[in-house]
């Protein structure tokens, strides 16, 4: 396997995210390279993890060949960012954000602006975020389902 790029998952202590360490390795195994997951905690949580949710979430890291990381930071963008700054090349995957979601990939994207990024939605469709700098001026878009050029489908 190639170690020249990386394909690495943010996760949460959720279960559902299960789905999105499969997505990262369909990914992976479409670019043969390695996996790795990452989950970012604040500081405060070291004291009491859930236990229950990190073991499973081990669990299906290790299913799916992959490594887990955790780390308890109360600056979740700047971990992530000196984790990808380890690699040369580091594909980043995530989920969508809920309702009332965060700015995490806008500021992924502001912190680490070449790193290609990928988001699951809850049907495990796959999806590359395009940065786009004209005169200027960046922009993103989300590539459509239908786009297999850009789009993993499972």
């Amino acid at each position: 396997m190639s170690t020249k790029r990386h394909v690495l998952v943010c996760v949460t202590a959720q279960q559902s995210c299960k789905q999105l360490i499969e997505a990262g390795r369909l990914i992976a195994d479409e670019e043969n390279t390695t996996l790795g997951i990452i989950s970012v905690y604040p500081s405060k949580q070291c004291f009491h993890p859930d236990i229950e949710t990190l073991t499973s979430l081990n669990e299906c890291s290790l299913r799916f060949g992959a490594e887990m990381t955790v780390y308890f930071s109360d600056n979740p963008i700047e971990k992530i960012a000196e984790t990808v700054s380890k690699k040369e090349e580091c594909i980043l995957v995530t989920g969508f954000p809920g309702k009332n979601g965060t700015n995490f990939i806008e500021s992924i994207h502001r912190r680490i602006p070449n790193a290609p990024i990928c988001m699951v939605d809850g049907d495990g469709t796959i999806y590359r975020i395009d940065r786009k700098v004209k005169d200027g001026h960046t922009s993103y878009s989300v590539a459509e389902k239908a786009d297999t050029i850009i789009c993993f489908n499972k």
